[in-house]
């Protein structure tokens, strides 16, 4: 397909420009800010406070994936599933299943690999550095999933462009 946007709803988020990208996918409640081509939300219902939910819940992107079979009910609806445990040691994005952390913009980037073909994919609002729930430890084993993730991709010829200057960036 091409060029991919992966949006998180973090400061860089600003620096997105809609031009140019052949699909974009944003995470959980993204439609309060963009209206994203896809959406992916791992967390369940009661795990947000009812105005983000209402964000996810009325938003009707062309597909919405998620492992949590509650959700089958939106438009769209794309089950995923998981490989046991998590990438410590190595990532492949060939297998069938994908990989798992502790945020959904990694799992929107392999689903812009997986399911859109992505040659380039570029990431926009993910800086947590400010992020309420993610602690420094939590932030230490996302740089390394995402280190090993960005790293097959780009041995499968994927450009992966973050933006803004958060904790993926450095």
């Amino acid at each position: 397909m091409g060029k991919v946007a992966v949006l998180g709803l973090g400061q860089s988020l600003e620096l997105f420009k809609p031009d140019g990208f052949d699909i974009t996918i944003g995470v959980n409640d993204i439609y309060r800010k963009i209206k994203t081509d896809a959406v992916v939300c791992l967390n369940r219902t009661q795990d947000f406070p009812s105005e983000r939910l209402k964000w996810i819940t009325d938003c009707n992107p062309e597909a919405f994936f998620s492992q949590i079979v509650s959700w089958d009910t939106k438009q769209g609806f794309v089950k995923i599933d998981f490989e046991p445990g998590y990438p410590d040691r190595y990532i492949d994005v060939t297998r069938k299943r994908l990989w798992k952390s502790y945020f959904s913009p990694f799992v929107a980037v392999q689903i812009a690999y997986k399911y859109y073909d992505a040659t380039e994919i570029h990431i926009f609002g993910v800086d947590m550095t400010n992020h309420p729930l993610l602690n420094g430890e939590l932030c230490r084993k996302i740089k390394t999933h995402f280190s090993l993730l960005r790293k097959d991709l780009e041995r499968h010829n994927v450009k992966v462009i973050v933006y803004g200057s958060g904790i993926l960036a450095e």
